[in-house]
């Protein structure tokens, strides 16, 4: 059967003003196939916009239109989509309308009541003109997906970046969201004020156009620079995240053979959104679904340097943040010093040696027949400088003393290397704004010095140097957000995995998770068993066999006979490459057959358990959408996946999820599905049901009873299981170093963690051993190879980090866990009891621990390097409410 031939693609361009921007194949009503059209950008007559006052009666008046000659042809002829399943199915041609032509408009007035002076001092009003005078950019990608141009405040002009804007509507409220700096929580940005006081009148919700959410978009497509190629954009999502902040903008220059220049705003180097974008442009210029990107590099790794050279310094005064990190509590910072210093530093009364010993600690001015003189390296921004250091010898006869040299701006290392606090500085700066490797920057500043014929130290001194200056830096006081108090209610966890050697292992680290001899023993708490939703475990299983994978009709399409191919392979028994492929078809076809057999299994566990829930699957995964060729929605897809997921029901759907969801059943409304955002693919399935039929079947609405009735049964049967919540059993500890402990938060410790002797992990002694993939992120890759674990850190959502931790084992969410019921006096909203776990986190029970340094000394590479604020911590005031934490969940 031949493959399926689409007509013209017909591009639509940035329009004269705002409207429906996108791009769809099409085949002509004659039959007639023809090349891409790229309408040529003429120039545009627009007279002055009048903005006016609320009230005013004058009307928008439509552009007159001119014609517009198509340029060159270019491309091939036909487009061959075969089976991809990215492209429409109903091709509808699309011309260009209002577009890329001479354009003389009457003036448009807007309404600009609202508009505050924050408003005004961000420019909306200039960002309205540009906007009506298609000064900036402003493109519907779907339904309520738009791609804007970035909007400089201060220059109140357009900028050359791109960012997505999304609405959407909760209840009666209508919801804007930008992924622009300038959008906050407290302010919208110009772009949603812009989208929320002329959304409805410019950009209507089309109930044709599509509601996307993981299709690569062309939005874009212009005549490049001097007539040569063309300048193409496209609206790309993330392989791996869904949604408003998985998009990103790629930007193609060239011909349309995909070899030109082409630029992601998100990603550089090795990017999947380029590779996704090209092979969308190959596809729409000639008909190559199978196109793939062979100029991105799919596998990177860098292996980190080895870390050497010791953290103690000659000085030893505490040394103030940097000017942009400062805080107003911090103590008075030290004046900025002279950029050229003194051609010889001499020793004074607070002089010092590196080994800190109290008998040797200090300069001894009596003593002048041990002092000499030795040159010395100051390594600056720019150049290094050959200088000289007075210096004395220590009692302890293997170091010598030197000045601090803190009031010259310098870091004295070891009295031979001496740094700039500009220089130390800067690479914080660095590190911390992006991910800098020490090699990479070392590397930079080594060039840097190449220009002055001087050479830069190695990249293994530097860091050792820069560990140790900011070991002395004063970086306390911040971990607490203005808006969130001591304990937020939202909680952000991530964690990264370093996988530092057990060789590393002190008994001094202490994480969360370890317990305490005067831990409170939970001898009542064990595993719940069966909170999924799907309680048997064959009929998840069966769920997750039909559905996991590509569509079973297009595996259908593809399915080949291996014996015709066993017989070619026969003929040539030399044929190495063909005998891969015969076994490669036995091993899909073996796949394809026992997917198709566990269809019925799967509709017959289903209807067990819920009647209408087995119609849904069988309607849509069945045996006779297979046979008519039906491809199931991807939000059924996901949908299924979550309902036999291996996890409790409430961590679909909490306990204010399940509350919304009984509300909506009351009166099942498209306004009270819009309030289900806590339970994210139910409100998606809604939506598209609304969306597609205008009204909900008696299947969905008999599925959602069902969900109710379950999570009501397991938070009920959760409650009968709960335990007494934790007094504060530790408000009398004292905290000891975090750079001993590695555990380093903004709230006190206020409980120990507790024993539970019924939980098997909670006993195990040795940190090794095989824990799956149910806690353990990364587990099976590191643990059995001796290796440990990483940095665990929490932020609010405002990104103020409220603490990390270092982790000894890879524990995941028991980590995270344990460090709320230690350090929180009130549970956090997200961490709430439905969704804690058995035990509040996983005691290791052992008394190896890790150096937290040696954590943080590695190279950190682009794909390790924590990303979590310069300051540390101090002491938050406490809050009353108690804890209730301890209601179990099964693993």
């Amino acid at each position: 059967m031949s493959s399926p031939i689409w007509g013209p693609i017909r591009l639509k361009t940035p329009p004269a003003s705002p409207g429906p921007s996108r791009i769809t194949l099409a085949s002509d009503e004659d039959d007639t196939y023809g090349p891409i059209i790229s309408p040529i950008k003429h120039s545009r007559t627009v007279r002055d916009i009048t903005l006016r006052p609320t009230g005013s009666n004058n009307r928008r008046k439509r552009a007159k239109k001119k014609n517009v000659v198509p340029s060159t042809e270019l491309g091939e002829a036909q487009l061959q989509i075969g089976l991809d399943s990215v492209l429409p199915h109903d091709p509808i041609i699309h011309e260009s309308e209002a577009m890329n032509m001479d354009v003389e408009e009457q003036p448009r007035e807007l309404d600009t009541a609202g508009i505050t002076q924050d408003h005004l001092d961000k420019g909306y009003q200039e960002y309205i003109s540009a906007v009506m005078e298609d000064g900036t950019g402003f493109f519907q990608i779907a339904q309520n997906m738009f791609v804007v141009n970035g909007w400089d405040v201060k220059t109140k002009r357009s900028k050359d970046t791109w960012y997505h804007i999304q609405r959407s509507t909760i209840g009666s409220e209508r919801v804007f969201v930008c992924t622009c700096p300038a959008s906050h929580p407290d302010a919208s940005c110009v772009h949603g004020h812009f989208l929320q006081e002329h959304g409805l009148e410019l950009f209507p919700v089309d109930p044709d156009l599509s509601d996307i959410d993981q299709d690569i978009v062309l939005f874009s497509r212009q005549i490049g620079l001097d007539d040569q190629g063309f300048l193409n954009y496209f609206s790309c999502p993330s392989p791996i995240k869904r949604g408003l902040a998985g998009r990103t903008v790629v930007t193609y220059e060239g011909e349309d053979d995909a070899n030109g220049r082409w630029k992601c705003e998100k990603d550089i180097g090795n990017c999947s959104h380029i590779g996704s974008c090209r092979k969308k442009l190959l596809q729409l210029v000639q008909g190559d679904p199978d196109a793939k990107d062979s100029g991105v590099v799919e596998d990177f790794y860098e292996n980190p340097a080895k870390a050497s050279g010791s953290e103690k310094s000659v000085s030893y005064k505490q040394r103030p943040p940097p000017i942009w990190a400062s805080l107003p509590g911090d103590p008075v910072s030290a004046p900025i010093p002279p950029r050229f210093g003194p051609q010889h530093l001499a020793l004074d009364d607070e002089s010092s040696c590196s080994c800190r010993e109290e008998a040797c600690l200090r300069f001894r001015p009596q003593d002048t027949g041990a002092i000499r003189t030795s040159p010395c390296t100051v390594y600056g921004l720019f150049e290094p400088s050959k200088i000289t250091i007075e210096l004395q010898t220590c009692i302890c006869k293997y170091r010598l003393i030197g000045p601090d040299c803190i009031s010259h701006g310098l870091f004295n290392y070891n009295n031979k290397l001496l740094f700039t606090h500009e220089i130390l500085d800067e690479y914080t700066a660095a590190y911390t704004s992006s991910e800098t490797p020490f090699s990479a920057w070392n590397l930079v500043v080594s060039r840097r010095y190449n220009l002055q014929n001087a050479s830069f130290c190695s990249a293994e001194t530097f860091r050792s140097a820069w560990f140790a200056y900011t070991k002395l830096q004063y970086l306390e006081g911040d971990m607490l957000c203005p808006k969130c108090g001591p304990c937020p209610e939202n909680t952000i966890w991530d964690g990264v995995t370093l996988a530092f050697n057990r060789k590393h292992l002190l008994p001094s680290l202490e994480p969360p998770t370890i317990s305490q001899p005067s831990s409170i023993v939970r001898h009542a708490t064990s595993y719940v068993p069966k909170q999924q939703l799907l309680p048997d475990s064959p009929a998840r299983k069966a769920v997750q066999k039909v559905i996991n994978g590509p569509p079973l009709i297009m595996q259908l399409e593809h399915q080949t006979d291996p014996d015709e191919d066993e017989e070619d392979d026969e003929d040539d028994d030399e044929d190495a490459m063909e005998s891969a492929r015969t076994r490669s078809l036995r091993k899909r076809n073996r796949e394809l057959l026992e997917r198709l057999n566990a269809i019925p299994v799967a509709i017959a566990q289903l209807a067990a358990k819920n009647p209408a829930l087995s119609r849904l699957f069988d309607q849509h995964f069945g045996n006779n959408a297979v046979v008519n060729g039906v491809v199931p929605p991807g939000v059924y897809k996901r949908f299924f996946l979550q309902i036999s997921a291996e996890e409790s029901v409430l961590q679909m759907a909490n306990l204010d999820g399940l509350n919304a969801l009984q509300d909506f059943l009351k009166n099942p409304s498209r306004l009270n599905a819009s309030a289900l955002v806590n339970i994210p693919v139910l409100h998606e399935l809604l939506e598209y049901e609304f969306r597609q039929h205008g009204l909900l079947s008696a299947d969905v609405l008999e599925v959602c009873h069902w969900i109710t009735d379950r999570g009501d049964f397991i938070l009920g049967w959760l409650k009968e299981h709960s335990t007494p919540p934790l007094q504060l059993t530790a408000t009398n500890c004292i905290e000891k170093p975090w750079t001993d402990t590695g555990c380093c938060y903004g709230m006190p410790k206020i409980r120990e963690r507790p024993i539970y002797p019924k939980l098997k992990h909670d006993t195990r002694p040795d940190p090794g051993g095989k824990r799956g993939a149910k806690c353990s992120k990364f587990y099976s890759q590191y643990g059995e190879k001796k290796l440990t674990g990483g940095i665990m850190c929490v932020w609010c959502t405002h990104s103020v980090c409220y603490g990390f931790h270092c982790i000894p084992r890879g524990e995941g969410r028991n980590d995270v866990f344990s460090a709320l019921v230690t350090r929180w006096k009130k549970a956090p909203k997200c961490q709430g009891s439905p969704r804690s776990g058995p035990r509040s986190g996983s005691g290791s029970g052992s008394g190896l621990r890790s150096d937290p340094r040696s954590c943080l000394r590695s190279d950190l590479s682009p794909r390790s390097a924590p990303r979590f604020p310069l300051r540390s911590c101090a002491p938050a005031p406490a809050t009353p409410p108690e804890l209730r934490f301890q209601i179990p969940r099964g693993l």
